[in-house]
């Protein structure tokens, strides 16, 4: 908030000098009327001086002083300002004036208590003071005092019904108090007052928005943009609320709205990735990601974000690195200690996940998530009766806590309770019936207890209701790979084959799964396709290899061994 205007105090004759060039002056009283001249026509540093020739001659001309101190404010010499504003409250005390303008100087330079003392002095010497009551309750908000903010703010509006900035600054403190349902009333009161005001429209959609009615706050951001279609931060804020609506091709278009209005916006770049996220589109929030650390290399915020993509993409010593980043950066910060855990657990490190898990819950005890991600690496290193306890706890914070059904569900199956793990897991598929992990893990399960042909119907029919989801057609052919339909293995990836760009990730993750089996040749085939449709697809060329390295381990004569390694030494060399 801005404190308010500033006042001065005219001479009678000042509205005709306005325009009059100031001539040579001789009296103290002419050198007041050159001064006041000289401010109206915004020559400051010649007004200081004319006020000040009025002070040598008339020390105690209180006027002379308030006049000088006005001047030095405007050319931002606030100390100077306040200095002489003193003086001439030692001369007058009781000219509201000089109180009113001391406050402005004084919050200018945060000194808020002081500030509002001012502001108070003046109001008592003249309670009617719209103005003042004002400038109070601006500092009383920054002051966080926000229900006197309100108080004064009403007072103003009392004796100035019609002042739509009283009205504004009243929503503004009620929103930063977290009354948004009587922000909104204040900001529609403002509207009808000036409805094409773009602030009170963008600060009634921040209301709206965090009582959730994301229409009305959708409505508000474009009404904003209607009236201020330069303003980059309605932008992003009706990005978040179409992310939040699931419409994300138009927040797409918002944040790009956005980031066309400020390419440095690292708050739009940050979101974009997100709703790249949403949509599955990895690649495009990577590049959204690294963009907002060009920004800004130091957001821990960004690193975990990136790294949160990574282990999506299943790239877990990238996302690794990533979570490191971010712990660098802000090592008290649980969310980055639990990433480090979950990409350490997935690379099979569960000690070291253990350790991680464990900072981020002393940072954050009452993190439920964490507390799984510890049960999950507990379950790892066979702790199984400790991991249980953990995910027990974890149930207890937040019986909804993404992820606790299901490490609950593995932890039985490790504990032989096959029975409890379905149960388990059929529990957390009841409240996310579409989490491809959850729907993995149940056929995992099926398929090991012997089930297989029930994991089989049960993956066919959460296809139905998802679009072709690579994951879960990976679990498909692995089962299928266990039960010796090798041929069928391969078919299950036809559906989502449609002749376009994205057939090589397709065929990507068809090599991985045949590989994984040890089915070289349908993986060299699935991978080759893949580098036909894209060929700079440099991890799929190293996959391509590694079967191909993996071929050529057979016994070989010891010269050639020896007379291979200085040809390997230099070939590396030369790579690097």
């Amino acid at each position: 908030m801005t404190a308010s205007t500033l006042r001065y105090i005219p001479l009678v004759l000042l509205i005709l000098l306005i325009l009059v060039q100031p001539l040579e002056a001789t009296t103290a009283q002419e050198w007041f009327t050159s001064g006041n001249a000289l401010y109206s026509q915004q020559r400051y540093s010649e007004a200081i001086d004319a006020f000040t020739h009025v002070i040598e001659a008339d020390p105690g001309n209180a006027a002379a002083w308030y006049n000088k101190g006005v001047a030095l404010f405007k050319l931002g010499e606030a100390d100077e300002a306040i200095a002489a504003y003193e003086v001439a409250i030692g001369i007058d005390p009781r000219n509201p004036d000089y109180w009113y303008n001391k406050g402005n100087a004084l919050y200018s330079k945060n000194l808020l208590t002081s500030a509002f003392t001012a502001y108070d002095v003046a109001i008592q010497l003249d309670p009617s003071d719209v103005q003042a009551w004002m400038a109070k309750g601006n500092v009383l908000s920054d002051l966080q005092q926000y229900d006197e903010a309100i108080r004064a703010f009403e007072a103003a509006i009392q004796m100035d019904p019609e002042n739509a900035e009283a009205i504004f600054a009243t929503g503004n403190a009620q929103y930063s108090k977290g009354a948004y349902a009587d922000a909104i009333k204040s900001y529609a009161v403002a509207l009808q007052h000036d409805s094409k005001d773009s602030k009170a429209w963008y600060n009634k959609g921040n209301a709206q928005y965090n009582l959730g009615q994301l229409d009305d706050a959708l409505k508000s951001y474009e009404m904003a943009l209607a009236f201020n279609p330069k303003d980059g931060v309605a932008f992003t804020n009706k990005g978040l609320t179409l992310a939040d609506l699931g419409r994300y091709d138009e927040a797409v278009d918002a944040y790009k709205g956005a980031i066309a209005l400020n390419s440095s916006d690292l708050k739009a770049w940050k979101s974009l990735g997100h709703v790249y996220v949403s949509q599955k589109r990895y690649d495009d929030a990577v590049q959204a990601y690294q963009q907002a650390l060009r920004l800004d290399k130091t957001d821990p915020d960004t690193w975990t974000s990136i790294g949160d993509v990574w282990m999506e993409e299943r790239r877990l010593d990238e996302a690794l690195a990533a979570y490191e980043q971010a712990v660098g950066l802000a090592g008290s910060d649980p969310a980055t200690w639990a990433g480090k855990g979950k990409a350490l657990h997935a690379l099979g490190r569960d000690g070291e996940a253990l350790a991680s898990y464990e900072i981020a819950i002393s940072l954050k005890p009452q993190s439920a998530q964490a507390w799984v991600g510890k049960a999950d690496s507990l379950s790892g290193l066979n702790r199984t009766s400790e991991a249980d306890t953990a995910y027990e706890v974890a149930l207890q914070l937040d019986p909804k806590v993404s992820g606790v059904w299901a490490g609950k569900s593995k932890n039985q199956v490790e504990m032989g309770d096959t029975t409890g793990a379905l149960q388990s897991i059929d529990l957390a598929l009841m409240s996310s019936p579409d989490d491809q992990r959850l729907i993995i893990q149940k056929a995992k399960t099926l398929a090991g207890m012997g089930r297989g042909s029930e994991a089989l119907e049960f993956i066919d029919k959460s296809l139905q209701n998802m679009s072709g989801s690579l994951p879960i057609l990976d679990e498909k052919a692995r089962i299928l790979i266990r039960d010796g339909r090798s041929a069928d293995a391969e078919l299950a990836y036809k559906p989502v084959l449609n002749g376009t760009s994205d057939d090589a990730r397709v065929l990507e993750h068809m090599g991985d799964v045949f590989g994984a089996a040890g089915q070289k040749s349908i993986a060299e085939r699935a991978y080759k396709g893949a580098l036909a449709i894209n060929p700079n697809m440099t991890l799929v060329t190293a996959k391509l290899d590694a079967l191909d390295q993996q071929a050529k381990k057979t016994p070989v004569p010891l010269i050639l061994i020896i007379a291979a390694v200085p040809l390997g030494y230099f070939l590396a060399r030369r790579q690097r």
